[in-house]
């Protein structure tokens, strides 16, 4: 909040942004201001129509604050709320307990329980995929005899996974 200060109209005047703050702070009541801020808030009523607005504005403010119930507060309540806050203060000197290691793998993977079954089916269809094509002989098609007839032969060297990592013309072969 602002503190209420005096205005640029002399030592006793008070501003109209000194006002309001006193007003935010106070409220409308002329009995809850400060004793040494009364008489210059007082005055600026009497000669400001601006200060009169705020001020009918602050209590009507207070008006609707006052018809609010007050809240029931019990001890039990406050008790447990600060026993909370205590409890999650750090210690100094005392490490903050965790969980072992594997009690915190375990509800992450327990956490993932749903996609496991799916997750396994892709891996197992990705890796049957691998296998096919890597031990699948590559057919190739060779444009020869008459009338435009190609003959389809199938590749015997470099159509296999080993030969194709160790053999350097065999991935040439692969794309012939």
């Amino acid at each position: 909040m602002r503190e209420p200060n005096k205005g640029a109209g002399g030592q006793g005047a008070m501003g109209m942004a000194a006002f309001q703050a006193l007003l935010e702070q106070y409220g409308a009541q002329p009995r809850r201001w400060p004793d040494d801020l009364r008489a210059p808030a007082q005055a600026l009523l009497a000669h400001s129509v601006q200060a009169r607005a705020e001020q009918h504005r602050a209590a009507t403010l207070d008006a609707m604050l006052d018809r609010l119930d007050v809240p029931v507060i019990s001890d039990e309540r406050v008790a447990r709320i600060v026993a909370g806050a205590l409890a999650d203060l750090p210690v100094p000197g005392l490490a903050p307990r965790r969980a072992p290691f594997t009690r915190r793998i375990a509800g992450l993977l327990g956490a993932w329980r749903p996609v496991w079954p799916r997750a396994a089916g892709l891996v197992a269809c990705t890796a049957a995929g691998i296998l096919v094509g890597a031990f699948t002989p590559v057919a190739s098609t060779a444009v020869g005899g008459t009338g435009g007839e190609g003959a389809v032969s199938t590749a015997t060297a470099a159509s296999d996974l080993p030969s194709a990592m160790f053999t350097p013309s065999a991935l040439e072969s692969l794309f012939q």
